[in-house]
């Protein structure tokens, strides 16, 4: 173990740094354990959030600890392995593998020239069940040698460069000094390994032993994006729902059908039935999706809740609290809101415009965030999932979590006037190109189910970021935003901010959502997405980015960062938004309105 330091703020350690993530230390690479090796849970401080431990199927929350002075010996921090363990030496090239024996608290010295030791690029990852270890560089080398000749010296290994080899893999090799056996990075390939038969040995970075895998093994660099991808869920702390939602949950339960979704929820005609209850519900004005129904179902029958059905009835609790906050401003502890409205019949076209789309604007003086550590998957996004801490059924079931406080703004969309558009022919046939690339997408399961709507709403959601980048004082890495796409006329878009301190954040978020300010930042989000210096090549590129699930979307006017993000900068497409000449874009009669104002004398 390393006892070098790298500060990092608790919520971090959720994102991007949780459990089985690479975590660099000035040039030097370690991955975070899962839980169950962090420090005992009497240590760490417990987080509370009903709702969403019910959801998730756990019973505990706990943060990861928050040492105010890391050079106290006392502090209680979070350990790393350091991995790759295989090093070399920046000088004499010599490969070295680097044991929790040889860790001295400081940076990895060569003893042969007292070079830096710093990792190699390479490891390899399991194809299905997101296992990962170092390359099997002993074994892979010598696999290379001559006939008669048998080697399995592991001491004098040299990652260097072919002599007037090309500047490709192949112009990198491993050679032994022992043997004189060399093999190129060309041949590190899964292919290769799978034909002379290396398989996963079922062992993460910080295990020891050996497991039943014998997967395929896939080379990765170990900064690449499919060595580790996080899975964790957060919900907005909004007031006691017994009479919101908890009540509709309990509507759901008690209803005649119920009982028969709740013993045949997985047969092929329960979403028929889940709907049924959910049209009976609407009939008495309790809104409820077939997602909701079915959650209800599943939490009955005690089955593993499914990650994308929990994340959908989180966030259509959620979006009946804003809804509930349009008529009557919640005045919890970490709930404050107010409504701001638009005037439908304002003397202001720009201002009329908006009222036509947007149904009511929420400002939230006060939130709070508990965002939970699922786990995380290696090299596909659909491979299994390893749990953020391994619960033994000893003891109660736990997450790592973090909270934060701060503010936000939320924006409700017209349902007739999203659905009209939704279903114009123009719109129809561009978001048509992106259902079909969805449909084929390894990255489906990962993203929220497709419509043009939802598309629609997070394009809005990014050109918000960006525009409240430049004018709250919030860096654009510190907004999130939350798509609201549940059922059929709950379409919410919300922008927020938080930070991990309980006196929350300062206020300059909620301001750009006063009256005064609020419809200037959204007409000036539509007309920045109106051009964007990639075009022409952006706005008319077929289907791009992983898979093929973005349009009109690059760098330079709608993706946003990793931490905003909860689409992972995928389903974008800022055409539907303004329009072009084949397709009606939501936001034409803002832009509109906006070049009628622009145009009057002064």
């Amino acid at each position: 173990m390393s006892r070098r330091i790298l500060q990092v703020t608790v919520a971090q350690l959720i994102s991007p740094f949780s459990p089985g993530a690479i975590v660099d230390i000035l040039g030097e690479s370690f991955v975070t354990q899962t839980a169950e090796y962090w420090p005992k849970r009497s240590l760490l401080p417990e987080i509370e959030c009903e709702r969403l431990s019910s959801r998730l199927g756990v019973q505990r929350f706990y943060s990861p600890p928050a040492a105010e002075d890391p050079d106290d010996p006392k502090s209680i921090a979070i350990k790393v392995v350091r991995f790759p363990a295989w090093l070399f030496c920046q000088t004499c090239r010599r490969m070295i593998k680097w044991g929790p024996k040889e860790e001295q608290g400081a940076a990895p010295i060569c003893p042969h020239d007292s070079g830096r030791l710093v990792p190699m690029r390479f490891v390899v990852v399991c194809r299905e069940r997101s296992h990962a270890t170092d390359v099997p560089w002993v074994d892979w080398v010598h696999r290379a040698a001559k006939d008669g000749v048998i080697c399995t010296d592991a001491t004098h290994l040299r990652f260097q460069q072919v002599r007037g080899g090309s500047q490709g893999l192949s112009g990198l090799e491993v050679y032994c000094d022992a043997c004189r056996t060399r093999r190129t990075f060309g041949d590190l390939r899964a292919d290769v390994l799978t034909r002379e038969g290396l398989s996963c040995r079922g062992i993460q970075p910080w295990e020891s032993t050996w497991g039943q895998c014998e997967s395929q093994l896939e080379v990765v660099q170990r900064g690449a994006t499919s060595f580790h991808y996080g899975e964790s869920e957060a919900a907005i702390d909004i007031p006691s729902m017994s009479g919101v939602v908890l009540g509709v949950m309990d509507l759901i339960s008690q209803h005649p059908l119920f009982l028969g979704l709740k013993e045949t929820f997985d047969q092929p005609y329960a979403p028929g039935l889940a709907k049924t209850i959910a049209d009976d519900l609407a009939t008495q004005s309790h809104a409820v999706d077939v997602a909701a129904v079915m959650e209800a179902a599943r939490g009955a029958r005690g089955d593993e809740p499914d990650p994308q059905r929990t994340h959908g009835v989180l966030l259509a609790e959620e979006f009946q609290a804003f809804r509930a906050a349009a008529h009557d401003k919640a005045d919890e502890a970490n709930f404050k809101t107010r409504a701001m409205t638009l005037d439908l019949a304002s003397d202001d076209v720009v201002e009329q415009a908006l009222a036509s789309l947007f149904d009511s604007v929420i400002l939230v003086d006060r939130l709070r965030e508990v965002r939970a550590a699922l786990g995380f998957k290696r090299y596909r996004p659909d491979a299994r999932l390893v749990p953020s801490v391994t619960n033994t059924g000893e003891e109660a079931s736990w997450l790592p979590a973090s909270e934060g406080f701060g503010e936000g703004i939320f924006l409700r969309l017209n349902p007739m006037a999203v659905d009209a558009w939704a279903s114009a022919r123009g719109v129809v046939a561009r978001s048509g190109k992106l259902a079909k690339t969805f449909t084929k997408s390894r990255f489906a399961n990962r993203l929220h189910p497709f419509s043009a709507q939802y598309v629609a709403l997070h394009t809005l959601a990014h050109a918000l970021l960006r525009e409240f980048s430049f004018t709250s004082g919030y860096s654009a890495a510190s907004l999130r935003e939350r798509v609201y796409c549940e059922a059929n006329g709950d379409y919410g878009v919300f922008i927020y901010t938080t930070s991990s301190d309980e006196e929350g954040t300062l206020g300059g978020l909620v301001r750009e959502g006063e009256h005064d300010r609020m419809g200037t930042a959204l007409a000036r989000a539509a007309e920045h997405l109106n051009w964007c210096s990639n075009d022409p090549v952006c706005s008319e590129s077929a289907p791009q980015s992983l898979d093929g699930l973005n349009l009109a979307a690059c760098h330079s006017c709608l993706l946003a960062s990793e931490t905003s993000c909860e689409g992972s900068n995928l389903l974008l497409d800022r055409v539907l938004l303004v329009g072009n000449e084949t397709t009606q874009g939501l936001l034409k009669e803002v832009m509109d309105a906006v070049a009628r104002s622009s145009c009057r004398p002064q």
